[in-house]
């Protein structure tokens, strides 16, 4: 970082809101200066100066999910959103909030829990913060029960590259006119705008939750994993498969107490499940964000028809699998060793090949920094490609937000 850039920097922010610190690497580029805007004003005067200096950012929430996308391109600072943080609005009688993006969602679930509501929101990442799950469309083990992200983001406060800062939808969905950027921004990947803040839309607390386990056979796994999603109270299913071990199913209902009742008693009878706390859970949710640690993690969306397929596939090919039948999501851990480039063709391969006979698409989440040169991890198709460019020009023109993170190396 040339000092002028340092100080138009840190005159933009104030005070000590840009820390310079020894370099940390983001998938193999090295970064060495973290700011930190106090509030949106700030965020879009730090913008404009990286907008005339024509110089990017690797944007950051908690950090939990820095191993997603390519490789940067070139960024000289990252944008932390740590200071955007805390509850401003919070309507116990409607249901809604109003959170900064740097808000941790585990400080947040606990302030809207002690009114009697949930956050449905629940990827893994012990730091993730709403802001950061809102740009990665991070979901969790209860996607089943709580659907898409998107579908709880009612509107959002978005700062442009330009350092403009705008807004999209409101406190309620009649709000939204026009073009549906709030699900535009979804999923992004902080490519085209950086999230200062969210109005989310809450859920009440279920008055019975129980969750229940089972040991499973290898041949009926997924068939099981999909009846046990049918269920009306269930909201989390989940299925892990690896080696030495029998497929492991894990089951949390919700809802009325009667009907969590009756669902539970169907569930020990179909499959000699048995009851088990919620830290079975948080233990999904931990194996979801760890999986293949180190190695190479891939997403696979797939038919329903065809996740045993999948299964069956993936398992001959060495993978740890973890499996929400309810949203036909699979999540494979491939060992990779350092340095085998043959090993990550394959493996990356293997995704492409099954994607396609599932009906589906596929991202590589994690993967070690040498095993991502040259290769995109969101193998995304030319259509898409082609939306993507139209649209990050229009947003982000002069590539200062994740330059080369999201599809197509944009």
């Amino acid at each position: 970082m040339k000092p002028s850039q340092l100080e138009a920097l840190r005159g933009a922010l104030g005070g000590d809101a840009l820390e310079e610190h020894a370099a940390l690497p983001v998938d193999g580029v090295a970064v060495a200066a973290t700011m930190r805007p106090r509030d949106g004003e700030a965020l879009g005067r730090a913008l404009a100066i990286l907008s005339e200096q024509r110089a990017g950012a690797v944007l950051r929430g908690g950090g939990s999910r820095l191993e997603l996308g390519n490789p940067p391109r070139d960024p000289l600072v990252f944008l932390s959103t740590e200071g955007l943080a805390g509850v401003d609005v919070f309507e116990p009688g409607e249901g809604v909030c109003h959170a900064g993006a740097g808000t941790p969602l585990a400080e947040l679930r606990a302030k809207v829990a002690a009114e009697g509501w949930e956050l449905p929101i629940d990827p893994p990442g012990e730091a993730t913060t709403v802001g950061g799950a809102i740009a990665c469309a991070a979901l969790g083990p209860r996607a089943l029960g709580f659907g898409a992200l998107r579908d709880s983001v009612l509107g959002l406060d978005v700062a442009l590259a330009s350092g403009q800062r705008t807004r999209c939808g409101g406190r309620v969905v009649k709000n939204v006119t026009g073009y549906d950027l709030v699900k535009l921004y979804t999923g992004s990947l902080g490519s085209l705008g950086v999230i200062e803040a969210a109005w989310l839309r809450l859920r009440p607390l279920p008055r019975s939750v129980r969750v229940l386990q089972a040991e499973l056979s290898g041949e009926t796994a997924c068939a099981e994993g999909l009846a046990a999603a049918r269920w009306p109270s269930a909201r989390s299913v989940a299925l892990w498969l690896r080696d030495g071990a029998a497929p492991s199913l894990v089951v949390e209902l919700a809802g009325e107490a009667p009907a969590v009742a009756r669902d539970a008693e169907a569930l020990v009878d179909a499959c000699a499940a048995s009851e088990a706390s919620s830290a079975a859970i948080e233990a999904v949710r931990s194996l979801q964000g760890g999986l293949g640690a180190g190695s190479l993690r891939f997403r696979i969306a797939a038919l329903p028809s065809r996740l045993a397929s999948v299964a069956k596939r993936l398992r001959g090919a060495g993978a740890e699998l973890l499996i929400y039948p309810g949203v036909t999501l699979v999540y494979a851990g491939l060992s990779l060793a350092e340095g085998d480039e043959a090993a990550v063709s394959r493996g990356f391969g293997l995704a492409a090949e099954t994607a396609r006979e599932a009906g589906g698409s596929f991202v590589v989440e994690a993967a070690p920094a040498w095993a991502k040169r040259g290769r995109d991890v969101f193998a995304a198709d030319e259509r898409t490609l082609a939306l993507a460019r139209a649209l990050k020009e229009r947003f982000d023109p002069l590539g200062i937000l994740n330059a080369g993170r999201f599809q197509g190396f944009l």
